[in-house]
């Protein structure tokens, strides 16, 4: 680590560089061959100097790693839809139509659906509310119109 860059205007341009090109603050003093310290030093000096460069530089950093991503997501989604014809939310909602069908059933068996509803743990209404299967406020909950097709047509 011989190679001490003397101008902290240099270090800058090669630490934004560096942050442009994804790499972890080791790698920029690698790059620049410098002692780590002297990287995490300057950051710590452009942060604290409010650095709008410096910034930005993390902002797209965060989007491009949000990119990269959202791309192997689709990825995933699309092979997944590849083999069954569904998508992951689709299949999750009925994973969990089929998990609980005997709940569903006796809710749908009931005269008040929402007292039936009501009874169940609050730990089952969460997750059939987060999967859409039950909507509704807490004294108006029912079973989702998607629900009710989907087990009408199971049977």
């Amino acid at each position: 680590m011989i190679n001490e860059i003397s101008s902290p205007e240099e270090r800058r341009m090669m630490i934004l560089e560096g942050i442009d090109q994804d790499l972890t603050p080791l790698e920029i003093a690698e790059k620049m061959g410098v002692d780590r310290w002297r990287v995490l030093k300057d950051i710590k000096y452009m942060k604290y100097n409010r650095d709008s460069e410096l910034k930005q530089a993390y902002i797209d950093r965060e989007s491009r790693l949000l990119k990269k991503k959202q791309l192997i997501s689709n990825a995933r989604e699309k092979r997944f839809h590849l083999m069954t014809g569904k998508t992951i939310q689709e299949k999750t909602f009925e994973n969990m139509i089929n998990y609980y069908k005997p709940e569903l059933n006796l809710i749908m068996g009931s005269k008040k659906e929402y007292l039936a509803i009501m009874k169940l743990d609050k730990s089952i209404q969460r997750v059939l509310k987060h999967n859409e299967i039950i909507t509704g406020r807490r004294d108006r909950r029912q079973i989702s119109k998607k629900a009710r097709g989907f087990l009408s047509k199971s049977g």
